[in-house]
């Protein structure tokens, strides 16, 4: 049975379909699943593939990690686990002895877990501004809210958030620090909820949330990077597949697997959630997927 308590797999059947339509061709026998979590992909990955199939799985939460060793002990001789970025998805999968690929999924959002179990993620919580989903990093939500000056927060909350308001919120934050300190969700969402429009509040504070996080953890230039040597690490026939969440991320996947001359797009337009999904999962209901083959 599916255990879905620590995060439900987005769009799954649709992963399942386009990223192991090739599962009894393939000749690397391994599969990387970018993004863990609670390891809902991988656990599809196992059921649909052979004893012989390897997948290595990758995430910088150490909570995903340990969760999922804990679930797939009984499949323990197909599994490898990193705890790394999957920007470095070259250097994770060669010092794990593998050169060449099967496919490739990763899911960009957050897990159920990080937002209702970790540090500065909701708006709706009251805990310390972190955001980190490795925290062996030092750059925390907190340092980028009372440190930066106002023009990178302004270019933060536009470029990351697509906020219209950003000059105005970067404003109210410096204006916030000559008497106080940024300490937690709350502070923020206090400060902002006084500012932002009433109708858009909730709207807006997400998009102020998401912009933090993207600086924190240095999202965008990351997935450029994974997308980039995805293409060069899949063997012929293999597949990549990307869901996003936001439109940030699904424009630099669109682009990427376009640009990329040894890539054949399957998705013209992105897959979106059914109402049955949506209804079961609100959390999924911007999710987008994109699914590409190396030729």
């Amino acid at each position: 049975m599916e255990d879905n308590s620590y995060h439900k797999p987005v769009l799954l059947e649709k992963v399942k379909e386009l990223l192991l339509t090739n599962k009894d061709t393939t000749e690397a026998k391994l599969y990387v699943d970018c993004t863990l979590g609670g390891g809902g992909y991988t656990r599809a990955i196992l059921d649909e593939t052979s004893f012989d199939t390897m997948v290595l799985c990758i995430d910088k939460d150490e909570n995903a990690i340990n969760y999922s060793k804990k679930r797939f002990l009984d499949f323990s001789k197909r599994l490898v686990f990193n705890r790394g970025n999957f920007a470095d998805i070259k250097e994770i999968t060669g010092a794990s002895g593998f050169q060449k690929v099967s496919g490739i999924v990763m899911d960009l959002g957050l897990s159920s877990y990080q937002i209702e179990s970790e540090d500065g993620f909701s708006y709706q919580r009251d805990t310390a501004l972190d955001m980190r989903a490795d925290r062996s990093q030092n750059l925390t939500a907190a340092d980028v809210l009372n440190s930066y000056d106002e023009k990178s927060l302004s270019d933060i909350m536009k470029n990351f958030g697509e906020l219209k308001y950003n000059r105005q919120i970067a404003r109210d934050i410096v204006t916030f620090r000559e008497t106080g300190k940024f300490e937690t969700t709350y502070d923020l969402a206090a400060l902002l909820k006084k500012k932002l429009p009433f109708k858009y509040v909730n709207r807006d504070l997400s998009k102020v949330f998401q912009a933090l996080r993207i600086e924190v953890n240095n999202e965008l230039e990351n997935l450029k990077k994974v997308l980039d040597d995805s293409a060069d690490l899949l063997e012929s026939g293999g597949r990549v597949v990307a869901v996003s969440y936001h439109s940030l991320e699904d424009r630099i996947v669109k682009n990427k697997f376009h640009s990329i001359e040894s890539l054949k797009v399957f998705t013209k337009k992105p897959v979106g959630t059914s109402e049955e999904e949506t209804g079961k999962n609100i959390r999924s209901r911007s999710a987008k997927l994109r699914a590409a083959e190396k030729i």
